[in-house]
């Protein structure tokens, strides 16, 4: 899988965290964007940013993981589903129940790492997009992009760590159905 094609897959996924953004985080108060220009009360560059995050992590599985042969295309679309169930939860949680959700999400992600094959390596690459997403947003919480309305630590909530451990097994899933179908084509 080349480079060229990690960009071009996430570009699909930044547009779709940047409408989950808005109507998860942004229209439910989570978070708020500082800088300007802005469309829909989000900085032009929430695109831009997702998309650096997803080729991020996209890379990251390229680099750590062997590829799992027998993951399907359903098996990303059922990962994206509760990644986006679980992207609303935290836009509609009230802020008192940060940490229980952070732990719900954090218990649901063991469980689903438990079902995998690839569990040991799953682990290292959920750790390290994990950090990288917790400390890319308080970067870009702490130079003023954005902030979030309740943050916990570093100037982010508790749940996000664990919501980016379930997207670390969403991009695993994507790029070893990636992989075949370059091997395939």
């Amino acid at each position: 899988m080349s480079n060229g094609r990690v960009a071009l897959v996430a570009i699909p996924f930044a547009f779709l965290l940047t409408a989950a953004d808005l109507v998860f985080h942004v229209r439910t108060g989570t978070l708020s964007y500082d800088w300007h220009p802005q469309v829909l009360d989000q900085t032009i560059l929430v695109p831009f940013t997702f998309w650096l995050a997803a080729v991020g992590m996209l890379l990251t599985v390229r680099m750590l993981h062997p590829g799992a042969p027998g993951t399907t295309v359903a098996q990303v679309v059922d990962g994206l589903a509760l990644v986006a169930l679980a992207y609303l939860a935290s836009g509609l949680l009230a802020p008192t129940h940060a940490v229980a959700y952070a732990v719900a999400l954090l218990v649901g992600w063991v469980v689903r790492l438990l079902a995998r094959p690839d569990r040991k390596v799953a682990v290292v690459i959920g750790v390290a997009i994990a950090i990288g997403g917790v400390l890319g947003e308080a970067g870009l919480s702490a130079l003023g992009e954005f902030s979030y309305a309740h943050p916990d630590v570093l100037g982010v909530p508790w749940w996000l760590f664990p919501l980016y451990l379930h997207g670390s097994l969403v991009a695993i899933d994507l790029v070893s159905v990636l992989r075949r179908s370059s091997q395939t084509a």
